[in-house]
């Protein structure tokens, strides 16, 4: 046998093995991901229909404005009722179901509105305008707190309802993140002819609001039709999430293969909260990665053209351990690349208090602290944590250009709170569906104060309802320091 056909002979044998262990891969995911699906609750009407009118990229035409865009929502929650009240009336069951008309949990009847719906709050005489943008699988609930503040502080504010949510799960496994930011576009325009000219506009985005709120910065700049924001306010901003994510954009495939379409689904729970789903799809995972991909190509490219300069001043409160997002890609992709411009940086430390000692798993220090040690960083770095390991009472200590300064906050550590959490940022303890024991009486749907205790698996809502902060113990300093912020940056010269 020739040595060509000897070569030939192993190279078909090193493609066999490869091929081989490709199917093998294959073969292993269909198998585990469809027997994680078959351990989800079966799918039910509102993870299967959703309201066929919701706003999509397309609908965005020039003449569309933000009017048209809340007229269109108005079609969306019609729907919506028909469907509650229609195909969905019989499988509804039990007294928590925010689906049900009767229900505690029901959105429609448990404060002064519905909040899962886009809301505008008018200044007679506006300093400003704010667009404000929720995060991932929740509503414009989770801003009304800052809203409120920066509509008595004199900002005339849009809560948009992001495309996908405030309605149904199925809605948010069908959305894509391009619909996200031609909704964005619109609110920013409708945003605009609502306040006089030249006065400042600003986004506040929490979570993946925070992703959209930096996405469209960076589109105005290259952009002359889209007004641009003076500064950005961003909560927990999802500006990168785990890689992981990536491959969730193989369930469409895994669920024509197994022939289940719970393999769409990474989560299938009790619908009890009013103002975020309990359901997770897919689509969400993927979206959401997608997003961070843009935001991070763009702000790459906005830094090699040599043009971060003409980003506005950036101010993003962020927890220091968060299961949501990847807290150093915020420095690292965002932060660092800034130029100094007043950008600031608030981090909630974890709580240090000696009764916790060793409890606290602190391995997030070896990826964030290196990235913050500089002395000469872009941007004001402020950290909220304990005054002493003797004490729960937290003090803002502050770097900026080098000098160092720190100020008691007059507030600390509440009984068993460890640290914050990635969905505790934007809400107040006195949140009536979030907050504390006292506050949430009022609705008497306590998912803030929830304690309940038993064998693990038994309830069909997660562990991390019960055991995830729900709100801000620091959200007074949170709000104030913002409005601060934001009055010290606005007086500043225009860029």
């Amino acid at each position: 046998m020739s040595n060509r056909s000897r070569l030939l002979k192993f190279v078909l044998r090193i493609g066999l093995v490869l091929l081989l262990m490709v199917a093998l891969g294959l073969a292993g995911l269909v198998y585990g991901w469809t027997k994680f699906s078959r351990s989800l609750s079966s799918l039910r009407g509102w993870q299967l229909q959703r309201p066929s009118s919701e706003f999509v990229a397309k609908n965005a035409g020039t003449a569309y404005t933000l009017d048209d865009y809340l007229k269109q929502e108005d079609r969306v929650f019609q729907e919506l009722e028909r469907l509650v009240s229609g195909p969905w009336a019989q499988e509804i069951e039990g007294r928590y179901c925010r689906f049900s008309s009767d229900s505690v949990c029901n959105p429609a009847r448990l404060l002064d509105r519905n909040w899962n719906r886009s809301f505008v709050l008018e200044s007679p005489n506006p300093v400003g305008g704010a667009l404000l943008l929720h995060g991932l699988s929740d509503s414009p609930y989770s801003m009304r707190a800052l809203g409120k503040k920066l509509h008595a502080a004199g900002y005339t504010v849009v809560g948009l309802r992001v495309p996908g949510h405030g309605t149904c799960p199925a809605a948010l496994a069908e959305t894509s993140y391009r619909d996200w930011t031609a909704a964005v576009r619109v609110a920013a325009a409708g945003l605009r002819t609502r306040i006089p000219q030249g006065s400042p506009l600003i986004l506040v985005g929490y979570s993946n609001g925070g992703a959209l709120s930096v996405n469209y910065a960076v589109d105005s700049l290259n952009d002359p039709a889209l007004p641009r924001p003076n500064a950005l306010v961003l909560l927990s901003p999802m500006i990168g999430i785990s890689p992981l994510a990536e491959f969730s954009r193989f369930h469409r495939f895994i669920a024509w293969a197994s022939g289940d379409r719970r393999a769409n689904w990474s989560a299938v729970d009790a619908e009890i909260d009013p103002y975020k789903y309990g359901s997770w799809p897919m689509n969400a995972s993927v979206q959401a990665w997608d997003m961070t991909q843009q935001v991070e190509g763009k702000l790459a490219a906005l830094q090699q053209a040599g043009r971060m300069a003409e980003l506005p001043p950036v101010l993003a409160f962020q927890s220091a351990i968060d299961s949501t997002v990847v807290v150093p890609r915020l420095v690292t992709v965002l932060f660092d690349r800034l130029t100094p411009n007043g950008s600031e940086l608030v981090l909630y430390d974890v709580n240090r208090a000696g009764w916790l000692e060793n409890l606290v798993k602190l391995g997030f220090e070896q990826k964030i602290v290196p990235l913050l040690q500089g002395t000469n960083s872009p941007f004001v770095l402020t950290v909220v944590a304990n005054e002493s390991v003797e004490s729960t009472k937290v003090v803002a200590r502050t770097r900026k250009e080098g000098a160092r300064s720190e100020r008691p906050l007059n507030v600390g550590w509440p009984t068993g709170v460890f640290s914050l959490s990635h969905v505790a940022v934007p809400f107040p303890p006195d949140d009536p569906v979030y907050g504390t024991e006292e506050a949430t009486r009022v609705t008497g749907l306590p998912l803030g104060s929830l304690r309940v205790q038993g064998e693990m698996g038994v309830l069909r809502i997660t562990d991390s309802q019960v055991l995830r902060l729900r709100h801000n113990p620091f959200f007074r300093f949170t709000e104030e320091h913002a409005i601060d912020w934001l009055e010290r940056i606005l007086k500043q010269p225009s860029r």
